[in-house]
């Protein structure tokens, strides 16, 4: 199945093609498995009232939230690129776009010191968005070992579920391996939903670990 480069930015690895170049092959964490499904928090959500794309532009991070030495820089459309995910009949169910039933989103990359993460929020109304997400979910999970192909090149995914910190109502944390060539590179994603507001986080495991709360923070401000 081809898919649009943005399409699969975070239901597949194709984001972390990117984040692979800008991450220390080294960062990488060994931890337990768990399963696939979300395990809800004891917190509620402040509001089930969907954003707007607008309203979520205001409250993704800025540089200046993350300290010295980080800049941010735009997601450049690259809609012309095509890829295909191989070996992984779940992730190809999802269809170009997963994320099409939420219409409101937004994303910003952050360079800094320890690398690079990626931040994208999406809303919709409350059950739909955790319809969607535990849907998107599976369907990662369901494949621990795909292939990416695109017209210069295959690289392999293994993606592991691993424990997901308590944040919002529900959350989900992997750890991406992309392996192309000789060379191997782990990123960790961090999926968290609160409400009718999605927060995922792409990036190396200290890029992760420091952006998260200051990121969820400020989404629900």
């Amino acid at each position: 199945m081809s898919v649009r480069s943005t399409a699969l930015l975070t239901a597949s690895a194709l984001t972390l093609l990117s984040l692979a170049a800008c991450t220390s092959p080294s960062d990488t964490t060994n931890r337990p498995d768990t399963g696939p499904s979300a395990a809800p928090s004891a917190r509620t959500s402040p509001t089930g009232v969907a954003l707007s794309s607008e309203e979520l532009r205001d409250r993704l991070l800025s540089a200046a939230d993350l300290g010295s030495g980080y800049t941010a820089h735009g997601a450049a459309s690259t809609d012309s690129s095509e890829a295909s995910v191989l070996d992984c009949e779940p992730l190809e169910r999802l269809g170009d776009d997963p994320y099409a039933s939420f219409p409101a989103r937004a994303k910003t990359i952050l360079r800094g010191p320890n690398g690079e993460v990626t931040e994208e929020l999406y809303s919709a109304p409350r059950a739909e968005l955790s319809a969607g997400i535990r849907r998107i979910m599976s369907a990662m999970a369901a494949c621990p070992i795909y292939q990416i192909a695109t017209a210069t090149t295959v690289v392999e995914v293994n993606t592991r579920t691993v424990p997901a910190p308590r944040r919002g109502e529900e959350q989900w944390a992997q750890l991406v391996t992309v392996r192309t060539g000789s060379r191997s590179t782990t990123v960790q994603q961090l999926v968290v939903r609160d409400g009718s507001l999605l927060l995922v986080l792409s990036g190396s495991l200290t890029q992760v670990a420091l952006a998260a709360d200051t990121a969820l923070a400020k989404a629900k401000a």
